[in-house]
């Protein structure tokens, strides 16, 4: 009796737009937090970039969508569904009335019999609590819409916002750092070669299953290498930092040369990989960075002069 209780809730609180409650339809598909419903989202994320033990890295002022409108349902698929929902509630007490107000919301939509297409957007939101607070604010739940219009900030999914999706997906691995000497002490003077492990390109995909239109891809590519340290000398790097091999030149890789000793303690080395990300369709998205970290301790040769 309980789910057909929530799945008469789901049906009003879907066309009519009203507070949601929680349902387990299957044609539909459901989540929250048992107090809240929303309809499943069909935008599927993939690719390399989406690896998990990544870093997220976005900057505060970049705003992904929390919720919005995709197509779920012909007219045929429409009817199909809240025809079974009128059945589940057959013999029961609220049958009667159930009937009634799945028999008027028909009625209404049988205007859109002739329309191609899912012509039934239905809200939905990423499942985060700030998407469970947008899709509370938004109203209407559904929209019938003949065709995607090109409209700012309407909350219908499009490439844009798909774009933002994958692009809050990307995770970019924290650089893997070696250092040279490879005991974690160094010298005044001398070479102290900084490598970071290569990596390999990344990409994130977000669409709409069954809507080619409806798709963006993220591309993200290692761009350069930026080395800061907590003490004093002349730092190399650049768009890469091998990582050393016996024989390499220092023109080939990056590194650091102290002024002076650490005094016994040790300087702490920041390096930052750069990412470029670009994607297809073409929009400007936040570029990425990401951090690592390794100590070296600086001691001062000593030398003993005889006469």
């Amino acid at each position: 009796m309980k789910r057909r209780l929530v799945a008469a809730a789901l049906a009003v609180s879907v066309v009519f737009s009203a507070a949601p409650a929680h349902a387990d339809d299957p044609s539909v598909g459901g989540g929250g937090d048992g107090r809240e419903y929303y309809v499943n989202t069909q935008v599927t994320v993939s690719g390399n970039g989406t690896s998990p033990g990544g870093n997220v890295h976005i900057p505060p002022d970049f705003d992904p969508p929390k919720c919005w409108w995709e197509p779920k349902f012909t007219y045929a698929e429409m009817v199909e569904w809240l025809t079974g929902i009128k059945k589940a509630f057959d013999s029961t007490f609220f049958g009667s009335l159930i009937e009634f107000i799945v028999d008027g919301i028909l009625k209404e939509f049988k205007q859109y019999e002739s329309w191609p297409g899912k012509i039934f957007w239905l809200l939905t939101d990423d499942k985060t609590a700030e998407g469970a607070a947008c899709y509370q604010a938004t109203e209407p739940k559904w929209r019938v819409i003949r065709q995607v219009p090109v409209a700012e900030g309407d909350k219908l999914i499009d490439p844009w916002d798909l774009a933002k999706i994958a692009r809050a997906n990307l995770r970019l691995p924290q650089p893997v750092v070696t250092i040279n000497p490879p005991d974690g002490t160094s010298y005044v003077g001398l070479e102290t070669w900084v490598g970071v492990r290569p990596q390999q390109d990344l990409s994130v995909t977000a669409s709409v299953t069954g809507y080619p239109e409806l798709s963006a891809t993220i591309n993200a590519r290692p761009s350069r290498v930026q080395i800061t340290t907590t003490g004093p000398g002349q730092i190399k790097d650049g768009a890469n930092c091998p990582p050393y091999e016996k024989g390499a030149s220092l023109a080939s890789g990056c590194w650091i040369k102290y002024t002076k000793s650490s005094l016994g303690s040790r300087y702490t080395i920041t390096v930052t990989q750069f990412w470029e990300v670009t994607s297809t369709p073409s929009f400007d998205l936040p570029q990425g960075e990401v951090s690592s970290t390794a100590t070296i301790q600086i001691d001062e040769i000593q030398s003993t002069v005889r006469k």
